[in-house]
């Protein structure tokens, strides 16, 4: 083939792409002008409905003769329509318009003679809009509308969840009769649980949106996974009596109606529990007696979180009580209208499977996420179940207290049976009498029943660190640094080998307020309407009930008040604004009792990236304190004002000076991108959103897709490399300490190198544990970070907020350009394992690491497993004394596992598979790995040299609050750190670019003259 040939060929393929991609180009333009114009809708449900014509239809301004552009004031009459007609006077409509894919700000009225509301657009140039009208647990619908058009009518359809919601609890009233009770309460597993493929909050709203006899705070929402049934119970109190209404695994029949009061006889207890086909008998039971006898709202929340209320919940309720009482944190003195900060910080041993490792941490907000919390078995060096230790840890002294307490069970119920003549062990219906008994005490004082068993002072920073382990090693100064070393927790021998002095008790009294359930509310009330006048001041904004765009973030329900609960807060502000947790626009915040009471009211903006705040805080004198820039008490803590280092400063020091900015402008900004419900509840169970919490959530979806649960199976995960993505584990997989099934072992980085993934980490083991045959299966989790462009920002918050937007999208499936690698998770080294073997790792005793024990077992089958136990069952198995005596109770409470202390009794395993509710997810459990040629690319983790680029902490952060994130952060090549680190520089292949080019062309080429064809046949 001569050169002239082959140029004439080359010149020939060179005007074929560039006709191609000129055919594109015009094809997609073509299809961008017959576009129809669309409002954001806030649900993956929404309807939109064209013009009646259903011709394409674009917004045109109207000019005069000389050329100028005319403006104009256009209002419409709007009436909505609900699918449940009583809504209408239930909630409010929100409503979003846009022009020509402008948003379009309005004034909205409502006309009390018609009905309806009154949307009017000031000087506007165009005559055709797209008008939205959404509400929570409903799906949006969208209209093009023309500005000559006057009456607007919508009719907005219930989604899936909300039906659901709405349908049992009109049931419900039906049942037990609502209107003639003195109370009602509503213990529910919806919300993080899936139907039909979502997650289910929005049945929550409909049982709220039925009327006004069930309060807000009254709603108690089970901590379950995404893939256990979703259940009701409803109970009414009626002077002494108490029935029950129960609905289960989303039947709108129910499975029982009666009593439920612990006076209720033997015979109506067994007719009750054969009923209750699910997991949640003792849930249902045990947290309606707690209500009605009175215990604090405080305690039946972290009892929801747990599972049920049991004598560990309250035991370690007194623990904490205690604890505060003679150890309380020590705080700085502030002078510059802020809260004191902690000098101290809890740091929490523990012996998982008792109740109370899960309220301390609760009350505490010492979770393993935020490595505030080691939990291995260390009943082998003489602690129990019941013990917990405490260190009251000063990072700058590097110096601290140990505490060790316990409730002695058996002590207790002695006085117990003393007192009533009532044996608590001898069956379900005793256990609900001594619960209440236990609440009588703890209401009166709750440190009576809690006994100190050690108390000693002058840990060293060795002592810490062989007891709470670390990751990398320590540099104390040039002559001395502490090594890596796997934790140790509540290692008992160790400690009183030791011989550490003993420590001082404050003797400080502590008073308590005098406020009532009303007043409480009130300041609900009152901060949500200051909140209003201020946006109406600041922004000119009348923000309407029932506001989507309109959210209010609050430390109410965990922090006290002079010594006060602070829930019925929550009830103010839904009742003034009608937000919730379940419409996700009332974010709780998981914080330590004694932390300050503080709202945040944030505002987004459809297609902005604006986030706007108004900041108080309550004041023991009764009065707020306003957040305040340059005279401004509304500032935009969006996108832009993270990238802008000097502003970031003056937030932090006048406008939220409480150390608590980094936790509410990331939560913030992560709302602003509507995540998914279940990430919202594990933000706010972390108290914060990092890049470090995201990967819980893609290990949770590989951990249910390739292990479902089978019949008597429950997870055990085993924690080796511990960070923020454990809290969300935590949360989502159904797993904690309190319950036995979470393990904290915090290994060196070197142990947890994965060899399965290159630049992975091995971030733990799981177990499928078979309660019934006693064997199971155990694997090692891998995670490989993405890698995140957010080379456009300069800040480390503003790289940040784009990790963690990145994240929201790969869980939601939403494209993100910025993502130019993705995440990797995988489970290898699977071992089948006997009862003998899954005791040494959750006990992680000796020289016992994790990942090096699973990966030595021997590969045997399942039935070698089931021998294996059968052999040494002879001369192991010490527990037959006690099996007589817990059998009662263990059947009764549906808890799959033998443990011989008295505390488990009452421990339910909410990880049984009763669940026919099949979930379904596009999500993929495991990301395919793309190469980046981009320089300028970001991760999470890779090498150190290239995070020493970015900095660990910033100067941006340097006055939020002492997170153990700020204060203890993994090695920067972890991938641990809520920091981002740089991605090495690469080159790029031009060649291959230039073939890109040309692919890119031809499809958009091919696929703009198609999807043109597609709109001219519609």
């Amino acid at each position: 083939m001569g050169e002239k040939t082959i140029n004439k060929r080359i010149y020939l393929m060179s005007f074929l792409v560039l006709l191609f991609l000129m055919v594109g180009s015009v094809a997609a333009a073509e299809v961008q002008d017959n576009s129809t114009s669309t409002a954001t809708p806030s649900s993956d449900n929404s309807v939109i409905t064209t013009s009646s014509d259903n011709s394409a239809v674009t917004a045109s301004a109207t000019n005069d003769n000389k050329g100028n552009d005319q403006t104009k004031n256009v209002s419409f009459n709007v009436n909505v329509n609900y699918e449940y007609a009583n809504d209408k006077e239930q909630v409010t409509p929100d409503f979003h318009i846009f022009a020509d894919d402008t948003e379009v700000k309005f004034e909205k009225t409502f006309n009390t003679a018609d009905n309806n509301y009154v949307l009017k657009l000031n000087n506007v140039s165009v005559d055709k809009f797209n008008i939205t009208a959404l509400t929570s647990g409903y799906k949006s619908q969208s209209k093009i509308i023309e500005s000559s058009q006057k009456d607007i009518t919508f009719d907005l359809k219930a989604t899936d969840a909300y039906k659901l919601g709405r349908t049992i609890t009109v049931a419900a009233d039906k049942a037990i009769d609502f209107t003639n009770a003195d109370k009602v309460l509503v213990v529910t597993s919806a919300g993080v649980a899936k139907y039909n493929g979502k997650t289910s909050e929005e049945a929550i709203e409909g049982v709220l949106n039925y009327g006004d006899k069930i309060s807000y705070t009254d709603v108690l929402m089970l901590r379950d996974s995404a893939v256990d049934p979703i259940d009701f119970a409803f109970i009414v109190k009626k002077g002494s009596k108490l029935n029950m209404v129960v609905y289960e695994n989303a039947s709108t029949k129910y499975s029982y109606l009666g009593t439920i009061s612990e006076d209720m006889s033997r015979s109506q207890w067994n007719q009750y529990f054969k009923s209750i086909k699910g997991s949640n008998a003792w849930s249902f039971a045990s947290l309606a007696n707690g209500w009605n006898a009175g215990v604090s709202r405080e305690v039946l929340q972290e009892a929801a979180f747990h599972g049920h209320i049991c004598e560990g919940t309250l035991g370690g309720y007194s623990i904490v009580q205690a604890l505060l009482q003679y150890y309380p944190p020590v705080k700085e003195t502030r002078m510059d209208g802020g809260s004191p900060g902690d000098i101290t910080s809890y740091k929490i041993l523990g012996v998982p499977g008792g109740s109370d490792d899960d309220a301390a941490m609760f009350f505490l907000d010492a979770t393993v996420g935020k490595i505030g919390y080691v939990g291995i078995d260390t009943t082998a060096t003489g602690a129990t179940e019941n013990m917990i230790g405490f260190i009251r840890w000063n990072a700058n002294e590097h110096t601290g207290d140990l505490i060790i307490m316990t409730f002695d069970s058996n002590k207790t119920k002695a006085d117990f049976k003393k007192e009533t003549g009532i044996n608590p062990d001898e069956g379900s219906l005793e256990e609900l009498k001594y619960c209440t008994w236990w609440i009588n005490k703890i209401n009166k004082n709750p440190a009576e029943l809690v006994t100190f068993l050690y108390e000693f002072t002058n840990l060293t920073e060795e002592q810490y660190y062989y007891l709470m382990g670390t990751a990398s090693n320590v540099t104390q100064d040039e002559d001395h640094s502490i090594e890596a070393i796997d934790s140790h927790g509540l290692d008992l021998k160790y400690i009183l080998e030791q011989n550490l002095p003993k420590a001082t008790r404050t003797t400080t009294s502590q008073t308590t307020g005098t406020l009532n359930d009303n007043q409480m509310k009130q300041i609900g009330v009152k901060a949500a309407k200051k909140a209003l006048d201020i946006y109406k001041k600041e922004l000119g904004i009348d923000i309407s009930k029932d506001d989507v765009d309109f959210a209010a973030f609050t430390s109410a329900g965990y922090v006290y008040l002079d010594n006060q609960e602070t829930v019925l807060v929550r009830d103010g502000l839904y009742e003034t604004l009608g937000t919730s947790l379940y419409s996700k626009n009332m974010l709780q915040y998981h914080q330590a009792l004694w932390k300050p009471l503080w709202f945040a009211f944030i505002m987004r903006n459809p297609g902005s990236d604006d986030v706007y705040a108004a900041y108080l805080r309550y004041n023991p004198d009764g009065t707020f304190f306003v957040g305040n820039v340059n005279g401004s008490q509304v500032v935009n803590i969006g996108i832009d004002t993270l990238n802008d280092s000097a502003k970031l400063k003056e937030i932090q020091s006048t406008f939220m000076p409480d150390g608590n900015w980094f936790s509410i402008q990331t939560i913030a900004n992560a709302w602003k991108a509507d995540p998914d419900f279940d990430q919202i509840m594990s933000f706010l169970y972390h108290n914060h959103v990092c890049p470090g919490v995201q990967p819980g959530f893609f290990i949770t979806d590989h951990i249910q897709k390739n292990y479902p649960l089978g019949e008597n199976e429950s997870y055990t995960y085993i924690a080796s490399s511990t960070y923020c993505k454990d809290d969300s584990l935590t949360y989502i997989l159904g797993i904690s300490p309190g319950m036995g099934t979470f393990i904290v072992q915090k290994l060196p980085n070197q142990d947890v190198d994965s060899q399965y993934v290159p630049g992975a980490t091995d971030e733990g083991a799981l177990i499928i544990w078979d309660n019934e045959l006693n064997v199971g299966r155990a694997v090692i989790v891998s995670f490989k970070w993405p890698v995140v462009d957010t080379s456009m920002y300069s800040t480390s918050e503003a790289k940040r907020a784009t990790q963690i937007q990145a994240f929201i999208d790969m869980y939601k499936g939403n494209p993100n350009d910025k993502i130019q690698e993705d995440l990797v998770v995988e489970t290898n080294e699977e071992r089948w394992i006997n009862q003998e073997q899954f005791e040494a790792l959750k006990s992680g005793s000796g020289d016992l690491n994790t990942m090096s024990y699973i990966k030595g077992l021997p590969k045997v089958s399942k039935e070698d497993a089931i021998k294996s136990n059968q052999q040494s069952s002879s001369s192991d198995n010490n527990n037959t004394n006690t099996n007589t005596n817990t059998n009662t109770n263990t059947n009764s409470h549906n808890n799959a596992k033998s443990y011989t202390n008295t505390n488990t009794n009452t421990n339910r395993n909410s990880n049984i598979n009763t669940n026919t509710n099949t979930r379904s997810s596009s999500r993929s459990s495991s990301y395919n790995t793309r190469t980046s040629a981009d320089s300028a690319t970001l991760s999470a983790g890779t090498t150190a040299q290239a995070t020493a680029d970015v900095g660990t902490v910033s100067e941006d952060q340097s006055t939020q609050e002492n997170t153990e994130e700020s204060t203890e952060q993994p090695a920067p090549s972890s991938g641990k750190a809520y920091e981002v680190s740089a991605e090495g520089e690469s080159n790029p292949n031009y060649t291959n670019v230039g073939i890109a080019v040309v692919a890119v062309g031809l499809v958009g080429a091919i696929a703009g003259y198609g999807y043109m064809r597609g709109r001219k046949k519609e």
